[in-house]
């Protein structure tokens, strides 16, 4: 465990995210290298930068060389760098904008090369398109697809770990930067609707032959448990749903507004920058009236010390129509990042056994 940084908000995001870090992609080694480098919270992107960069050099070099799988590891361990230096530092756009770059820029030439090949595709939505990746099983025909639904300041490049558990089982993913997301951010703040977008992607996913849309499920962490279970109430296509550290409305944010560092990452994600406006649209994310349409399977995760209160999902759990699992994991923190062994084997499994993927038992 890291020990406790003098720097109250360094502390308070290494505490809360440090095992999510290592769990999507961070090496150990890096983060307590980098951890001992910054003084305080303004340091933040620019030392998770440095240890990217150094990451990205030896990669270039790699490749210069013809050392393939050199290049893509280090390529990958830049991108996740490069993606934990500025998710939580919207504050400070002049950083926060070429880390973004870097993050795409340092995934993007690594995904050909992954096993298998995470393969870009751009959804139209609205006045936009969304960008994704797709990565589908080796050896297996038309096989299920489970889109991934990101979290608060998460992004496409971040779900590759999760993407390897599904694809393991012989499940394909889609995982895509939704509206306020990654690079969609750039064209517009996230929406009440979100559930909107999820149904432009599954309109995608029904188009091309490499998947079987037929057989679709959704995983949501953290505020994609909230966007995921929203999707499934108002999309039928959607024939699983699972979520780790999700909720059952947003309102409970609302008592972060008067913290300038929860305040920012809030608001950044919407664009907009108005406590009023931004609690306004906080109370109209809710799953009031939408979890009893939830009728497909559903398989909630949450751990006891996530500081999503333990009757937000309690309270999906209690609403949802259909077939329904909730597993509590004692200790679990948020997502329960800090147990990846429990709780992506359930995710994993629940949704293999529920879209008839190959590596389900039968």
């Amino acid at each position: 465990m890291l020990a406790k940084h003098p720097d109250p908000t360094v502390d308070h995001v290494l505490k809360t995210w440090a095992p999510r870090m290592v769990v999507q992609g961070i090496d150990y080694n890096d983060l307590v290298t980098t951890s001992a480098r910054i003084r305080i919270w303004s340091d933040w992107c620019h030392e998770w930068c440095v240890t990217a960069a150094g990451h990205g050099e030896f990669a270039r070099e790699q490749e210069a060389k013809g050392n393939r799988e050199s290049a893509t590891d280090a390529y990958l361990l830049a991108a996740m760098a490069y993606h934990f230096a500025c998710n939580n530092s919207p504050d400070d756009m002049e950083q926060y904008v070429p880390a973004h770059n870097k993050r795409v820029e340092c995934y993007a030439k690594a995904a050909p090369y992954l096993n298998p090949p995470a393969v870009r595709h751009e959804v139209p939505f609205r006045h936009f398109r969304m960008p994704a990746y797709l990565r589908v099983p080796d050896g297996v025909n038309k096989p299920p697809v489970v889109i991934i639904i990101s979290g608060l300041e998460s992004t496409k490049e971040e779900g590759r770990t999760m993407e390897d558990v599904f694809l393991r089982r012989g499940l394909a993913t889609f995982t895509f930067d939704g509206p306020g997301q990654g690079e969609s951010w750039f064209q517009g703040g996230i929406v009440v609707d979100f559930e909107q977008a999820t149904s432009a992607v599954i309109d995608y996913l029904e188009k091309l032959p490499q998947v079987d849309a037929a057989r679709l499920g959704v995983f949501g962490p953290s505020m994609g448990g909230y966007l995921g279970p929203r999707s499934a109430a108002c999309d039928d296509r959607i024939k699983a749903c699972t979520l780790s550290g999700g909720m059952y409305d947003r309102t409970r944010s609302l008592n972060r507004f008067d913290d300038p560092f929860e305040f920012a990452r809030i608001a950044h994600i919407w664009k907009i920058y108005d406590k009023n406006q931004l609690g306004e649209l906080h109370r109209r994310c809710t799953l009031e009236g939408l979890a009893r349409k939830i009728r497909c399977p559903l398989l909630i995760v949450h751990g006891t010390n996530d500081f999503v209160p333990m009757e937000q999902p309690k309270r999906i759990y209690a609403e949802a129509s259909g077939l329904k699992e909730m597993v509590v994991l004692e200790g679990g923190n948020h997502v329960c990042n800090n147990m990846p062994f429990r709780y992506r084997p359930l995710i994993g499994d629940f949704l293999a056994t529920h879209l008839g993927a190959r590596g389900a038992l039968k």
